[in-house]
C-alpha cells in the first residue's frame, strides 16, 4: 500500500488535511485542501530525511490543528510504543499484547502499521463521524486498554488532533538507519456499530 492508497483509506473525504513536520530545524504545520496535496508534502518532506507526520482528522480551516477546529475523523487509532524505554521492547512483543487485548474484547480486524519502532493500529470506520460522535468511541477504546492494561500511548488515543506517521514515509529517528513505516496487517473498514 503505498501512502497515497493509506491516506485515501484513513481519513475523511471533507474538509481541510494537514501534515506536521520536524524539520530538524524547527516544526513545519500545513494545511491542505486535498488528499494528493498532502501526500505531496509528506513525499516531499520523507525525501528530505524529515519526520513527517499526518493529522487523523479533517479541519473546518485552517487556522489550527486544535480539536475545537476537527470536521471529523473516520479511524480510532491506538499507538503502541515500543523500544529501549518503552512499553514493549520491539513491536512484535507490542503487537502480541495487542493480540490478546484484541482477541478478549473480540474486536474487529485493524490496519496495523509498523511506524518504525512501534506499531499504529488503525479502525478505519465506514463513515466520518463528526468530533462528539468519534470522542465517545475513542475513549471507550481508551478505557478498554486501560481496562484491560494494554499499555498504549493512551493520551493520543482520545485525541482528534492526534498526527501519526503515513505509510511510505520513513522514521529518520537515527538517519544513518532510517526504518520505513509500513502497512504489516490489512484489513477492510468496519462498522461503527460493530466498533462499539
Amino acid at each position: 500500500m503505498d501512502t497515497s492508497e493509506f491516506l485515501q483509506r484513513v481519513l475523511p473525504a471533507e474538509g481541510k488535511y494537514c501534515a506536521w513536520t520536524n524539520t530538524g530545524r524547527g516544526r513545519r504545520q500545513r494545511f491542505f485542501d486535498t488528499i494528493d496535496e498532502l501526500v505531496q508534502e509528506v513525499q516531499e518532506r520523507n525525501r528530505l530525511e524529515q519526520n513527517t507526520f499526518f493529522a487523523i482528522s479533517t479541519y473546518v480551516d485552517d487556522s489550527s490543528r486544535k480539536k475545537i477546529n476537527v470536521k471529523a475523523t473516520k479511524v480510532i487509532a491506538l499507538d503502541i510504543d515500543c523500544g529501549p524505554d518503552k512499553p514493549f521492547p520491539n513491536y512484535k512483543q507490542g503487537l502480541r499484547a495487542f493480540a490478546k487485548f484484541a482477541a478478549k474484547l473480540k474486536l474487529p480486524n485493524p490496519l496495523i502499521v509498523k511506524s518504525g519502532n512501534g506499531a499504529h493500529v488503525y479502525w478505519v470506520l465506514d463513515r466520518a463521524l463528526p468530533r462528539g460522535e468519534w470522542a465517545a468511541l475513542a475513549h471507550a477504546m481508551k478505557d478498554a486498554a486501560a481496562t484491560e492494561k494494554l499499555e498504549i500511548d493512551a493520551g493520543p488515543t482520545a485525541n482528534p488532533a492526534l498526527v501519526l506517521r503515513p505509510v511510505g514515509t520513513h522514521n529518520w529517528k537515527d538517519a544513518d538507519n532510517p526504518k520505513p513505516v509500513e502497512v504489516l496487517l490489512d484489513a477492510p473498514p468496519t462498522t461503527v456499530d460493530a466498533l462499539k
